[in-house]
């Protein structure tokens, strides 16, 4: 917007934001899914609120938990989720309500409906090809759009057959479960998506749940 605000022709963009509905909706509908509740995202939930996961426990019946990301916050979190479940409750709560609104921020969901529209359909590591999960610009900012400008090839990188990311994902396997795990796949030479990203499961187990582990060998 403020490009187009002050008239910038040099300014283009190759949008690569993602929507977290879709993703978990094919999450929660594999057929090995071994997940028993949520954290959801503080920093998405600041924007779009808490209201659009109110499926998950609706429809799968699953609880999720917002959650900050301070230790404190997190641990909460964990009890809130574990409450539910002894409690035989199933619903969306909110613990980072001192950020997230439930019904979001109205003024950046504004903004974003402006600029973004959905893909038809993006390709997520680990999980394939999702319909409606991921945005692109809209027609109105085309101009910004580097894929329109430029002849942008549809490169696919597939996932090495030795990684497991996608078990990881749904909860089949734990990180250290994964055939290359700390061997062929480290934060350093990352092979799956869940050690690329120091949020991962992967590269967390590995830069600190493996020290607990060997503790427990000892």
């Amino acid at each position: 917007k403020r490009a187009r605000a002050e008239g910038i022709e040099n300014f283009l963009c190759i949008c690569n934001h993602v929507t977290i509905v879709p993703p978990l909706r094919a999450l929660l509908e594999s057929p090995d899914l071994r997940l028993d509740g949520f954290i959801g995202p503080g920093h998405v939930s600041a924007v779009v609120g808490a209201r659009p996961f109110e499926f998950i426990p609706a429809d799968y019946g699953r609880p999720l938990v917002i959650s900050g990301f301070e230790p404190l916050d997190i641990l909460q979190g964990i009890r809130m989720i574990l409450a539910q479940i002894a409690e035989g409750r199933c619903e969306v709560e909110n613990q980072y309500s001192r950020v997230v609104p439930y019904e979001g921020n109205p003024a950046a969901l504004a903004v974003m409906s402006e600029v973004f529209e959905l893909r038809p359909h993006f390709e997520w590591r680990g999980l394939g090809f999702i319909s409606q999960s991921a945005l692109r610009l809209s027609d109105a900012y085309a101009d910004f759009d580097a894929e329109l400008r430029y002849a942008t090839p549809g490169v696919r990188v597939a996932d090495p057959k030795a990684c497991q990311c996608g078990e990881v994902l749904k909860g089949v396997i734990k990180p250290w479960e994964c055939k290359v795990f700390g061997t062929a796949c480290t934060p350093e030479h990352a092979i799956g998506t869940c050690m690329v990203s120091p949020e991962g499961a992967c590269a967390a187990y590995y830069n600190y749940g493996r020290f607990a582990r060997e503790r427990e060998v000892v």
